[in-house]
């Protein structure tokens, strides 16, 4: 036996991090990070993981709906404290009045969209706590529509995920170094492209 073949492979080290007892607070201090600071790849990792331990995909699921919850508060308080003295200081209070009626209108599905599509939802967000949406409200949708995106990716993966791991396993090193390059790539363009916006 070489020791090349005694070496714990990728999906061995998944498998062992899946499970291990200190990823979940590790976990929902990423979630938090990506929903109030970072635009960080946060799905890339929640996908290896469910693929790695299936039997823990809901508890995933419920860790990052939390980690958002929390990350999503962050930045509406945010928005709450400091909108006024910006405002104040550029000089803009009727355009802001403005932009806090169009979002009192029409917040609930800016929030909902946010929260559902991969797109960075700090920016409404902070609009929320801005304009001066209800919190109790905010928290809710915020919640529920990030709990309808990990339940649909997480329910997903528990469906085909022994499939997907199978294709892989079956699938020629030169297809996974190719896939490894355009998921790499990807993730890149995302977390570039988060901090455009």
């Amino acid at each position: 036996m070489t020791e090349r073949s005694i070496r714990p492979s990728l999906a061995d080290r998944l498998v062992a991090l899946a499970h291990s007892r200190w990823l979940l607070p590790v976990l929902l201090l990423v979630q938090v990070i990506e929903t109030s600071v970072l635009p960080l790849p946060y799905e890339a990792a929640f996908i290896a993981l469910c693929l790695a331990a299936r039997g823990r995909i809901w508890v995933f699921v419920a860790v990052s709906v939390l980690g958002s919850a929390i990350g999503g508060s962050i930045v509406y308080a945010i928005g709450a404290a400091y909108f006024e003295p910006v405002i104040s200081r550029l000089g803009i209070e009727a355009l802001a009045a403005t932009y806090s009626e169009r979002f009192a209108d029409r917040g609930a599905s800016y929030i909902f969209l946010g929260g559902t599509t991969p797109a960075p939802s700090y920016l409404i967000n902070l609009i929320a706590g801005a304009s001066g949406y209800p919190y109790w409200e905010f928290l809710g949708i915020f919640s529920v529509s990030r709990f309808i995106r990990f339940f649909i990716l997480g329910g997903l993966l528990f469906l085909f995920g022994p499939q997907i791991v199978d294709v892989w396993e079956r699938s020629p090193k030169s297809v996974k170094r190719a896939l490894w390059v355009v998921l790499l790539a990807g993730l890149l363009y995302w977390f570039v492209t988060g901090f455009s916006e």
